[in-house]
């Protein structure tokens, strides 16, 4: 999996987005491109998993038309006075559009019950078809209905998800016996709810409804085929299909639609009058008032429909798809962050800030110029705000600090490539501190070195201790030969002598998505010291890792330790200020008091 994430950060399509990000944080492409990886090496399961649950959410809010302002206010049913359905018994039989699917559960059906005094029965599944595949078709529920119930009036909905499913058109019978129709078929299904609701309830008068247009060369065939076996039958037809007003883009809005299908509150107080109507008619004896008719599409053009729809169905998830996937980096990473740079962390707590230490009133070395040269421990990215621990040191001795730091950069001054990201050679160690002289600094008395936890990710050289002194005759693509070169830059510019600060201990397991090797680390660590045998007093080497009071009740990963460290690398301020920095202390007084 870690080669997967890096497979995706490492590639340079990503190199434009991380360049701008490196230049926000101060840091270098390398160090977002590795806390990414770690992000989503950390938090992605949980990442994903949340931006799953609010897409679905989401979804399923729109799919029931929670999210649709149609479905608030302006639906209020006016009461039709002698209405002729007042007291009349109506059983309606359908799918989602009958139910109200995407209308909170109200329908037109609630509307006709409300607005005329009708009682209605509204036997209505959701995703059922008029095809008998099961104990939830329209067959089968009708078979279930209470006939000892009265009912006046039968209406039934041409269901839509028989286009949709692709259930069997098939064809009208030519008989009108039970037995004769094929309930596994549309026609069939149709013909046979239309003769039990009449063998049932006494020849009572039925009536279909379909719905509007919509890009369905399927639904299409039905309603033709529905206008056929109603005149075969005698039964009525509520035919939204080819009705003028209902198909009206205004109808069609989305406030009134909440998707091609399924009306809002507001998109069935559009049909409610019309289909209260045809119902009063029907129970007075009277056919269907006819009503304006639409120029229907021909089946071609709802293939077009079709076909565009479901481009723009696939396009709008690939973008959802896209945007959720951002979330989930954005969001792991965001919290990777948190976490390495101590944004939630005890340890940076304001009590800890600078303005809130005490100096102490004896430093030996207040008012000396130190020069801080590093990478992302000196920049204090685990204080949650790049505070240089320079500011923290120069509030507790009254020094005068000098900060020369960028994130991500190693003391070996080399050309390499670590995961297909080309190292910036002008960043390192001793490119930076050579821009730096008596004219920009005038005093420096000691200049603070990091020994950089980025040249132990194994893409560079530690390299050896050389038996020169010359600054010209240090290999500065090297670990050691940068720091040898260093030391001599610093004495032959200022004077001064350079003091290297090793980090606190860590684990590989620690530190896996920067690649930091303790292995290789403890090698520096070891070279280090030699250094310290070859340049005498013009060398320190302050070794954190083999201080053995600094880990008394202390445990790595523990309570105290994370309040001390942002991360296995990263010193809070109070990991700064207390931690580290009675020892580093101990050692700049040793220097200079």
């Amino acid at each position: 999996m870690l080669e997967f994430w890096q497979g995706i950060f490492y590639s340079a399509i990503a190199d434009p987005i991380f360049a701008k990000v490196a230049s926000i944080l101060g840091v270098t492409k390398q160090v977002c491109k590795e806390y990414c990886t770690s992000g989503m090496m950390t938090y992605g399961g949980k990442y994903f998993l949340i931006v799953l649950v609010v897409i679905a959410l989401l979804f399923v809010l729109k799919l029931l038309g929670f999210l649709n302002p149609g479905n608030y206010g302006g639906s209020a049913a006016q009461k039709t006075a002698n209405s002729p359905l007042a007291g009349k018994k109506l059983i309606f039989l359908g799918s989602s559009v009958t139910k109200g699917f995407a209308a909170r559960g109200r329908s037109f059906v609630d509307m006709i019950a409300e607005s005329t005094g009708a009682s209605c029965v509204k036997e209505a599944v959701s995703g059922t078809t008029l095809v008998d595949n099961g104990e939830r078709s329209y067959v089968a529920r009708l078979k279930k209905l209470d006939k000892s119930q009265p009912c006046d009036l039968f209406i039934c909905q041409l269901s839509t998800n028989d286009a949709t499913k692709g259930s069997p058109l098939g064809k009208m019978a030519e008989g009108k016996e039970l037995s004769s129709f094929d309930t596994k078929t549309v026609c069939g299904a149709i013909e046979y709810i239309i003769a039990y609701a009449k063998q049932t309830w006494n020849d009572v008068p039925v009536v279909f409804y379909t719905s509007p247009e919509y890009a369905s060369p399927a639904y299409q065939a039905m309603v033709e085929a529905l206008a056929g076996i109603a005149k075969k039958w005698g039964v009525e037809v509520i035919d939204f299909w080819h009705d003028r007003e209902i198909n009206m883009p205004v109808n069609k809005k989305r406030s009134c639609m909440n998707d091609q299908i399924h009306p809002t509150q507001k998109g069935y107080a559009v049909w409610a009058p019309v289909i209260e109507a045809a119902l009063a008619a029907v129970a007075q004896g009277k056919s269907i008032p006819a009503r304006p008719a639409g120029s229907a599409a021909s089946a071609p053009e709802l293939a077009k429909r079709k076909t565009s729809r479901l481009v723009k169905s696939v396009l709008c998830w690939v973008l959802v798809a896209v945007v959720a996937f951002g979330a989930v980096i954005g969001g792991s990473t965001y919290n990777q962050l948190v976490v390495v740079k101590g944004l939630k962390n005890a340890g940076n707590s304001a009590e800890h800030n600078p303005e809130n230490l005490t100096m102490d009133p004896n430093s030996p070395i207040k008012g000396k110029k130190l020069f801080w040269l590093g990478s992302s421990v000196f920049q204090g990215f685990g204080t949650g705000e790049n505070m240089s621990p320079a500011v923290i040191f120069d509030a507790l001795t009254g020094t005068e600090s000098t900060v020369e730091v960028k994130g991500g950069t190693t003391l070996a001054a080399a050309s390499y490539s670590l995961n297909g990201v080309e190292a910036d050679v002008s960043g390192s160690y001793y490119p930076r501190l050579s821009t730096h002289d008596t004219a920009t600094d005038p005093q420096v008395d000691l200049v603070l070195v990091q020994l950089s936890t980025n040249d132990s990710k194994g893409q560079t050289t530690v390299g050896e201790v050389s038996a020169s002194k010359n600054l010209e005759d240090f290999d500065i693509e090297t670990t050691i030969g940068s720091l040898e070169a260093i030391i001599a830059y610093a004495d032959k510019t200022w004077g001064a002598r350079t003091m290297v600060i090793g980090g606190s201990q860590f684990v590989d397991e620690m530190t896996y998505s920067g690649g930091q090797k303790a292995t290789i680390y403890l090698e520096m660590i070891d070279k280090c010291h030699q250094l310290e045998e070859k340049w005498g007093e013009q060398f320190v080497f302050v070794d954190l890792w083999n201080t053995p009071e600094m880990y008394e009740n202390i445990e790595m990963g523990d309570a105290q330790w994370r309040a001390y460290m942002s991360d296995a690398i990263h010193p809070t301020k109070w990991g700064y200020a207390e931690w580290w920095g009675p020892h580093i202390i101990e050692a700049l007084y040793r220097q200079l008091g």
